[in-house]
This record gives C-alpha cells, sequence and structure tokens, in this order.
C-alpha cells in the first residue's frame, strides 16, 4: 500500500514539474509575440490585453506552481495550502488558454479594431495570411498552455490517488 502512495506522490510531482515547465515556455512564447510590415504596421501581444492577461497569467501560474511543488515535495504546510495553490493556477492556466483560443478564432474581428488602413483586409479572415508569425506564436503559446494546465489537472488527482478501492 505504501508502494502505490508513493508511486501516486512521484506522479504527482513529475506533473508538478511538467506544469511549472510548460507555463514558463507558454509565457515566453507569448512574450516574443511580435511582428512588424513595412506599411508601418506592427502587431505585439503588449497592444491587446488579452495576451498581456495571459502572460501575466501564466507567470503567476507557474509561481504558484512552484510554490505547490516545494511544499509537496518538503510537507511544510498544511494540505489545504497546497489544495488552493492548485485550484488557483489551474483557474489561471485554463483561463488564459481558453482566451487565447477564443481570440484566436476571432481574429479577423479582434484585430480589425487596431484601425489600420488595412483592417478591412484582416476582417476579410486574411489577418494569420498577413501575420503569420504572430499567430503561429499565439497558437503554439495557448497549446502549451493548454498541456500545462492538462499536466496540472493530472498533478492534482494523482495527489490524492489511494490505494485499490479507495481503501485509505
Amino acid at each position: 500500500m505504501g508502494g502505490e502512495a508513493n508511486g501516486a506522490r512521484a506522479v504527482s510531482i513529475f506533473f508538478r514539474i511538467a506544469e511549472l515547465g510548460l507555463s514558463v515556455a507558454a509565457a515566453a512564447v507569448m512574450g516574443t509575440a511580435n511582428q512588424a510590415f513595412p506599411w508601418d504596421f506592427a502587431v505585439s501581444f503588449t497592444k491587446y490585453n488579452v495576451f498581456v492577461y495571459f502572460v501575466v497569467a501564466t507567470v503567476v501560474a507557474a509561481v504558484c506552481s512552484a510554490a505547490a511543488l516545494y511544499l509537496s515535495v518538503f510537507k511544510a504546510t498544511p494540505r489545504w495550502v497546497v489544495t488552493l495553490l492548485d485550484i488557483v493556477t489551474l483557474g489561471l492556466l485554463f483561463s488564459a488558454a481558453g482566451a487565447v483560443f477564443a481570440v484566436r478564432a476571432l481574429a479577423p474581428t479582434y484585430f480589425a479594431v487596431e484601425g489600420t488602413a488595412i483592417a478591412s483586409h484582416f476582417a476579410k479572415g486574411a489577418f494569420c495570411h498577413v501575420a503569420d508569425a504572430f499567430c503561429w506564436r499565439v497558437t503554439t503559446s495557448a497549446t502549451i498552455c493548454a498541456f500545462a494546465a492538462g499536466a496540472a489537472s493530472i498533478a492534482v488527482l494523482a495527489k490524492d490517488a489511494r490505494s485499490a478501492g479507495g481503501k485509505q
């Protein structure tokens, strides 16, 4: 029975480490999302609030994940502290990934608000054909964040895993 508990703990710690790395990677990819165009127009993650939220949320989630990892390994606090950190992390990662996927799907409308001379071209759905490098980074960072949220979910589920049949 002790071996199964240690196995579940090892799985939880493994996925916490993965979650931490993926959260940092998602923030780094989004933080470098920008693209300039020859006609005096540029897109950057800093121009759009949803992308700024994404970077802040993934960084805060990484900090919470690191704290939960530390507390899980050293068992230094009551279990409710780790549970609270897990809840905050899950909420931030899922909301950040969902927000970016939603904006990515609505890119022609969202980016046309920029008010440039090429906004009508964007409104016809060609934004990601023009800003392909920017869209690639946005989509990649949201995908990485979704995987981080999945790793966080598995870590939380494995944290309290018990032996077969739910016996304690």
